[in-house]
Parts: structure tokens; C-alpha cells; sequence
């Protein structure tokens, strides 16, 4: 885990939730022929985009906002994994934070650290006027943070990090058999993990970890090989055709390109400071990297290895995603508590949304720490 590693702290109740609809100004960085780095001005618009959903963790309310993608309008935050307060049933501690998030069908899978909890929460019983959804929990390793569900939808590797200050290897990975709701394997490692993906059939599982990159056959849950050499590796994406592993390196400012077949690194590209989540087009012809500590995002051309173009995003940006058709990539910005969406075809910014905050957030509250995006509407939108 690097130093980035946060330690929410308890939020005293949810926030309003407020819909940002100004156009908004983001700056992108480009590399002229000649060398020279030019910074030009993004303009904004009305955000608006394709029929579906997105899912945002607010991870200090131990939430979820879910949020029209065709006009970006939040349509309710979700409470997720809330106990009730002794002696008043009326109210709730907000005791942990959603951190990862999943989505498989109609299921919505969420990492809820602070209870050491997955939750899973079927998205068609979503009501936009009952902000506590009907949810089954699932008791897995301490202080899980990522998660991925298999291709088939048929089991849920979580990665369980421990705590910070424990000196035993406490961390490791829980298997969920998705039909049952129950963790069905344990398994131990050398590191303390920090993201999960599968290859495109599902045959292979990777996990980045303290130490390196782990590949797992699913079927067996072996080791089959491992990756040592990478700087403090953070978040993990996986090509769409499956030859290619991208990890994002955080204490060398890198992303590496791992060869599938032969469990090689083939290359890497110098990034933004500090880069966190990675998502590659549907295409496989680009990969979006956030950069966190450079408020930014890096756009790095998949067949050379180089950045193709660097887009400016305010609020500490850590964490991605694409829509279904590829036309837009929504961002996380961890301290202002917001989404900035970008338009895939020139990465201009077409939108923010605001999650409920009007200041930048230092750690309580806000903090999108995952989300994902569907083609389903979700509930009143």
C-alpha cells in the first residue's frame, strides 16, 4: 500500500446532494512535434451523454450516489452497511467506507472497509425514495478495498488489505460465490493487495500487490506466476482482447505493460505523480490514467507506450471509468468530492458533478473512491 493509502474519518450525516450543471473549464497539456509542451483551454458544456447509470462510492458516508448518465443528474445517494446507534434504532453510525465497487448484471458489489463487509445490492430494487436499499452482506477479510467479479458473474475475489499498522500477515484474498452470498476460498499472500481483474474468459485472475503481480489460475485459485520488480503497484487493468496487463507503478510515476502469455513486462510509460486506477478503451487502443498527486490524467496510446495527451482535472483525480460505448470517461476528484466527465473523442471536459460537497473535502465525506457505469437507467431517472 503507498503513503496515498487514506484513513477516513466518520462523516456526522449525508449531505445534500447537489447537481453541478455549469459547464466547467479543464486544461489539457499537448505535446507538439517539435517537443514543446503546450497548454490550451478545454471548453466546457452542458454535461449530458449515453442512456444508463453510473455508480459513485462516497466513501467517508459509506455510500453510493447513483447518477443519470444522459443528463448527469444525481438521483439519489445510497446508505450502505450503516448499524444502528445503541439505544436510538432511529439513527446510524456511518461506520465504515465503501471503497471498491462492481458491477455484474444487476448486482452491485461494494468493498465496505471500515465493517469488513462486502455488500451486494440488487439495483432493480432501488427506490429513489428509500435511501437504505435492501442489501445481503458478506463477511470477508479485514478491511477489504478492491474487488472484481468474474466474467460469468459467478464469484467475487475480494482483496482484504488488513490494517495498516499490523505486523502479521493479516491481508489475502476471499473468494464469494456470488449464487450463495458465502466465501467459498481464502488465500494468503506475500503482500498486502490493493486491486483485482480477470482476464477476458475468466481463466485468469490478477492481483497487484505490496510486492508485485500475482496470476492466479481461477479454477485451481494456484499461483501460476508472478510479477516482482514494480514500483509499489497500485490499481490493475486488463486489455479487452487479454494480451495485455497494465499496472500503475506509484512510487516510479509509471504504467507497465504486462505481455499476458508470457508474464513479462514489455514496457513502460512515464505517467502523472502518484498514478492510482487505469482503465483501457473498449477499443484497446487507449489507456486513462489517473494521476492523483499531478491533478491528472494521462492518456497513453496502447500500441507505442507513449502519452498522447495530458488532461488537467482539479481535486486530487484518483479513480476512473468508462462508459459501456467508450464515449466518455468520468473521473473521480478525491478531495473536492466531485465527477468530472471528459469526452472520449478530444478528452475536452463536458461536465462536474458535485456528490453533495461545496469544499474541498481533506478526507471526510466525499471521496469517490470507485465507480462504475452501466447502458441500464437506473431507478427515477
Amino acid at each position: 500500500m503507498t503513503s496515498r493509502h487514506r484513513s477516513h474519518r466518520l462523516a456526522a450525516g449525508m449531505a445534500a446532494v447537489v447537481l453541478l450543471a455549469a459547464a466547467v473549464t479543464v486544461w489539457a497539456t499537448r505535446r507538439t512535434t517539435a517537443g514543446r509542451v503546450t497548454r490550451v483551454a478545454l471548453a466546457g458544456a452542458t454535461c449530458s451523454g449515453p442512456t444508463g447509470a453510473a455508480y459513485v462510492t462516497d466513501a467517508g458516508y459509506q455510500a453510493f450516489s447513483a447518477i443519470n448518465t444522459a443528463n448527469c443528474a444525481v438521483i439519489q445517494t445510497y446508505n450502505v452497511d450503516d448499524l444502528s446507534v445503541p439505544g436510538d434504532p432511529d439513527d446510524v453510525n456511518y461506520t465504515g467506507t465503501a471503497e471498491g465497487i462492481a458491477l455484474s448484471g444487476g448486482t452491485l458489489w461494494f468493498a465496505v472497509t471500515g465493517t469488513s463487509n462486502v455488500a451486494a445490492i440488487d439495483t432493480s430494487t432501488l427506490d429513489p425514495s428509500n435511501y437504505s436499499p435492501a442489501e445481503t452482506l458478506v463477511d470477508v477479510g479485514l478491511f477489504p478495498q478492491a474487488l472484481a467479479v468474474t466474467p460469468d458473474g459467478r464469484q467475487v475475489w475480494v482483496a482484504d488489505t488488513g490494517p495498516q499498522t499490523s505486523t502479521s500477515p493479516v491481508y489475502g484474498l476471499s473468494v464469494i460465490n456470488a449464487a450463495t452470498d458465502k466465501v467459498v476460498a481464502r488465500m494468503s499472500l506475500g503482500g498486502d493487495p490493493t486491486d483485482v481483474a480477470f482476464s477476458p474468459s475468466g481463466a485468469r485472475a490478477y492481483v497487484t500487490t505490496a510486492e508485485g503481480l500475482f496470476v492466479y489460475d481461477t479454477a485451481t485459485r494456484d499461483v501460476v506466476a508472478t510479477i516482482l520488480g514494480l514500483g509499489d503497484p497500485e490499481s490493475l487493468a486488463v486489455a479487452p482482447n487479454g494480451t495485455t496487463v497494465y499496472v500503475t507503478e506509484t512510487s516510479e510515476g509509471k504504467l507497465a505493460a504486462v505481455n499476458a502469455s508470457t508474464d513479462k513486462v514489455t514496457g513502460t510509460t512515464t505517467v502523472g505523480q502518484l498514478p492510482w486506477q487505469a482503465v483501457v478503451s473498449p477499443d484497446g487502443r487507449k489507456v486513462y490514467v489517473a494521476d492523483p498527486d499531478s491533478d491528472a490524467i494521462s492518456v497513453v496510446d496502447a500500441a507505442t507506450g507513449a502519452v498522447k495527451r495530458t488532461v488537467t482535472v482539479p481535486g486530487d483525480p484518483d479513480s476512473v471509468a468508462l462508459s459501456p460505448d467508450g464515449s466518455q470517461l468520468w473521473v473521480g476528484d478525491n478531495t473536492t468530492g466531485s465527477v468530472t466527465v471528459l469526452d472520449t473523442t478530444n478528452d475536452a471536459a463536458v461536465g462536474q458533478i458535485d456528490l453533495g460537497g461545496t469544499e474541498a473535502q481533506s478526507g471526510d465525506g466525499l471521496e469517490p473512491t470507485g465507480l462504475v457505469l452501466t447502458s441500464t437507467p437506473t431507478a427515477g431517472s
